[in-house]
């Protein structure tokens, strides 16, 4: 059944349920439609509305005290189905690679491997509506080489939870869904170590709130939201639920995504290719996971009045991002360069970006601002950092390309210079240098199997916690460079099938 905060008898939580789910993204739906299956009751609990609503999208409003980046309201959506809501659809496993411990890269390695997840596969893709895997024999041209395979997405319709699973949550007699119903705390027994209750509020003026009560409880809001939540779950541990290590909120990671260079073709245009780096060539440049794009110049005349009159206003992008279910690309294109790119000597131009994966950096986190919301929450403060690891890869991946299309006779590539300053000028939102962001909020609450490195066990659970579990990209102990959702995904029907081990046992 699905029922609003704001209006509700509450009476209908006045007992213990097995489960208490907070958080209707993916992660949140899949884990509490398993245990649904598996015959428990399940409370799963919505801050926002069953559609978007400006007081709900208001409480993510925070600071960007660290690099440039997206206002923390625009990069998430807080309703029914979450970020799914203007997810893109591109999906792509991590590799096995992604799950291991380089020494380059102090406290990589998951405590999980890849075969821990690929059971989940075909259930994954049912779940995002994907297509088959493409059979693909041949991943190696002759442009960058044997090292730095030609790698293909699966695109989703893009799948949007709230819509494909209303109908089914309404129906089910072992899921209770409360929309508008805001977690302002979590209240634990006497020892500190087990959830009792967790507390929520409407949005009523006044409103003093219920409590849920639980077996088992499980936060999958985001990779913001998850370590917010838990630094302001200050009531009776001062630091914060499962801060004991400060690790809460540290590790912030992204995909940064930057352009990196323009190619001169002297010959036939790989466009519309992507490369990634092998294990090996990997562990041979010290270098982190990337995925490396190469395109021309070529531009239609209607796309591109279309974005010159888009790319106007924040509101016009804002707009745009709601019909299109993804960010519109602003630093790329418009009337301008159309323009530009008319002559013929340019129609042998083509540009390079590339997907990094982000280096674990302790300094890069979320952390609290001053202000309050009207929970009386701390609100986000986020504090994105870049490390001499991510320089370095990102150097690597154009140098290479670089040499390879040089060998090949294939053009002549142009660094962009503030990749070869020394430092790295890393560049701004609407510079021209790219999306800088995917809106990919990945390890602040990272796996880990010590506690001293990590705030989760392999199995998701908060260390030193009984019954308290973390869902969505927040658990990851890195960020390879795939898009996050398809490993979400996986590790959400996984946690669920543990969850329903735990409370059969």
């Amino acid at each position: 059944m699905i029922l609003d905060a704001n209006t509700a008898d509450r009476q209908v939580f006045e007992r213990e349920f097995d489960a208490c789910v907070i958080g209707t993204g993916p992660a949140g739906i899949c884990i509490a439609r398993k245990l649904a299956e598996a015959g428990f009751d399940v409370a799963l609990m919505e801050g926002g509305g069953l559609d978007y609503t400006p007081e709900s999208q208001e409480l993510y409003v925070g600071d960007v005290i660290g690099h440039d980046y997206y206002q923390t309201d625009v990069t998430r959506l807080r309703f029914f189905g979450g970020t799914s809501n203007h997810w893109g659809g591109r999906s792509r496993t991590l590799e096995p690679h992604d799950f291991e411990h380089h020494p380059y890269h102090p406290l990589s390695g998951w405590p999980i491997d890849k075969s821990d997840l690929e059971p989940y596969a075909e259930e994954a893709d049912a779940v995002l509506d994907l297509p088959p895997a493409e059979v693909f024999p041949d991943r190696v041209d002759d442009y960058a080489g044997p090292d730095m395979p030609i790698i293909k997405f699966r695109q989703s319709p893009p799948t949007r939870f709230g819509e494909k699973y209303h109908d089914e949550l309404a129906a089910s007699e072992r899921i209770t869904l409360a929309v508008n119903a805001n977690l302002v705390d979590l209240r634990l027994d006497p020892t500190l170590t087990t959830v009792e209750t967790a507390l929520f509020k409407s949005y009523t003026p006044g409103d003093a709130g219920f409590p849920v009560r639980a077996r088992l409880f499980c936060l999958c809001l985001g990779g913001l939201e998850n370590p917010r939540f838990l630094l302001n779950a200050s009531s009776q541990i001062p630091e914060g639920i499962g801060n004991g290590n400060d690790l809460v909120g540290r590790y912030f990671a992204e995909h940064m995504a930057f352009k990196i260079g323009s190619v001169l073709f002297e010959s036939e245009v790989p466009t519309g290719r992507g490369y990634e780096p092998t294990a090996e060539l990997m562990d041979e440049y010290e270098i982190l996971n990337f995925n490396l794009l190469v395109g021309t110049k070529g531009l239609e005349f209607t796309r591109e009045a279309a974005r010159s009159v888009i790319c106007s206003g924040e509101f016009s992008e804002r707009l745009a991002e709601k019909v299109l279910g993804r960010p519109l690309d602003c630093d790329f294109g418009g009337l301008g360069e159309y323009w530009e790119n008319l002559n013929a000597e340019d129609r042998d131009q083509g540009w390079l970006a590339v997907i990094i994966e982000q280096s674990l950096n302790p300094d890069s986190r979320v952390t609290l601002a001053e202000e309050r919301d009207i929970f009386g929450h701390r609100r986000l403060a986020l504090d994105w950092q870049f490390t001499e690891l991510d320089a370095h890869t990102t150097r690597t991946a154009a140098t290479l390309i670089g040499q390879r299309f040089a060998e090949q006779g294939l053009g002549r590539v142009q660094i962009r210079d503030w990749l070869m300053a020394e430092p790295v000028v890393w560049p701004n939102m609407g510079e021209g240098q790219g999306e800088v962001g995917l809106h990919h909020h990945m390890c602040t609450t990272r796996m880990s199997a010590d506690p001293a490195e990590g705030v989760v066990d392999a199995d998701c659970r908060i260390h030193g916690m009984s019954n308290l579990y973390i869902g969505g990209s927040s658990v990851f102990s890195t960020g390879g460079h795939a898009n996050p959702t398809y490993t979400v995904v996986q590790l959400a029907l996984r946690l669920g099938d543990h969850l329903v081990a735990q409370l059969s046992a």
